[in-house]
């Protein structure tokens, strides 16, 4: 892992942590799926920044965030965010339905993707890249975090984060019910073993690949017509450091989803037999305990009036996929059902579907399929944590969308200035 060095956060004033939960994003009235709306919400609420691309604090023409910058600006002024005095390291913990995920929020020092040291889990486009950096570029502040996940053998981080214990520092309940605490360690003494023993562990991107290449990006523009190196604020990314062996990280299931088969995709689906055996399933509990089962490679296919368990059979060949990804279900289907299919439907985004592959349930998503709302839809279990952290330890990447950690980290507990150490 690169350098990890503690963080002067910038944060809600004092004044206004009775409003916190209508300040962090998602708020308590919730969040719009379009996200590029700020939706209403406290005129306060980080969303404000985090989705400023325009507004009316900024001219007609001017740069994308011009109105966030303007904002953030107008609200330090204020003392709405405010500046911690001294540099700490923060144990942030969130916990929603299954148990609490703690990680170290701190800085990181920025490496390219290829160094080995940070290192993606996942193949991911464009996406909001673009975005992402015209934001770090009109306000020179790090809205959100990246979440990784980090060997921890020895336990020395988990132990470190079960020592942040009595009252927080900070507390709330985001608008999607998660319960988000934090607890800052100012005290350089305790942090420099931690620190010492990160700087030899890779660091897997958990969520935030797109934050994380920005980052990149930021740093590169300053590097223009730089005179000497020294190493500046742009050089770090804020990140949460998760044990990768910590019970709260979790993946959800990210389903498949075709709301038309192209065409000829139904003999090709029944082409697939020579490597799958197919289950029949008469109801959706019998769907939901075969994806239920943890050995193998399986996943649920569902169309019209029928339910199938897919399981890989052990003769199969799959010459494209490296050995790690042989064991990843979201990598098998890629390289033969979505395969025969056609990647233009790679995944629910790709596919026009209204419904994105994680804003419903596999269950809703079983039910709309057999009754024939849509064509195909393809159940896929989630992926293990530490399965994504060995598959990226041995250089490669899942498809897109592969997994989906959940809770997100809520943004607006701690932001990151970019201006000064």
């Amino acid at each position: 892992m690169p350098v990890v060095r503690p963080l002067r956060a910038l944060r809600y004033g004092s004044d206004h942590l009775h409003l916190l939960p209508e300040l962090v994003s998602p708020a308590v009235r919730g969040e719009p799926e379009d996200r590029r709306v700020v939706g209403d919400v406290h005129p306060l609420c980080v969303r404000q920044l985090v989705r400023g691309e325009d507004g009316p604090a900024a001219p007609p023409g001017s740069p994308p965030f011009t109105h966030a910058a303007r904002l953030l600006r107008r609200w330090k002024e204020r003392g709405v965010l405010v500046r911690d005095p001294r540099p700490a390291l923060y144990v942030y913990e969130q916990q929603d339905t299954g148990p609490a995920r703690r990680g170290l929020v701190a800085l990181v020092r920025l490496a390219p993707f290829d160094g080995g040291v940070v290192l993606p889990h996942e193949a991911s486009g464009g996406g909001s890249t673009a975005s992402l950096h015209a934001q770090l570029r009109a306000t020179s502040t790090q809205l959100s975090l990246v979440m990784a996940a980090t060997p921890d053998e020895d336990g020395l981080l988990s132990d470190y984060l079960a020592g942040a214990t009595g009252r927080p520092m900070l507390e709330t309940r985001d608008g999607r019910g998660t319960t988000s605490r934090v607890w800052r360690d100012e005290d350089p003494d305790a942090q420099l073993p931690l620190l010492t023993a990160l700087a030899d562990r890779p660091a897997v991107i958990a969520d935030g690949h797109h934050r994380y290449a920005a980052a990149l990006l930021h740093q590169q523009d300053g590097d223009r017509g730089a005179r000497g190196r020294r190493e500046r604020p742009r050089d770090y990314v804020m990140m949460m450091l998760v044990p990768a062996s910590d019970p709260g990280l979790r993946c959800e299931p990210s389903h498949r989803v075709w709301p038309r088969l192209p065409a000829g995709g139904a003999e090709a689906l029944e082409a697939l037999a020579d490597r799958f055996r197919a289950i029949e399933l008469a109801t959706e509990e019998e769907l939901s305990a075969f994806l239920e089962e943890s050995e193998g490679v399986r996943f649920g296919l569902v169309r019209p009036g029928r339910r199938l368990g897919l399981e890989l059979r052990e003769d199969a060949a799959l010459p494209s996929l490296p050995a790690p990804l042989r064991r990843v279900d979201a990598a098998v289907a890629e390289a033969t059902i979505l395969a025969q299919l056609g990647h233009e439907a790679r995944d629910s985004g790709a596919s026009g579907s209204p419904w994105a592959h994680n804003l419903v349930s596999g269950r809703e998503l079983a039910r709309r399929a057999f009754a024939g709302e849509v064509e195909l839809a393809l159940l896929l279990r989630p992926t293990p944590p530490r399965r994504v952290v060995e598959v990226a330890l041995a250089g490669c990447l899942m498809p897109p969308k592969s997994t989906n950690f959940a809770p997100k980290p809520t943004k607006g507990l701690l932001l990151a200035s970019l201006l000064t150490f």
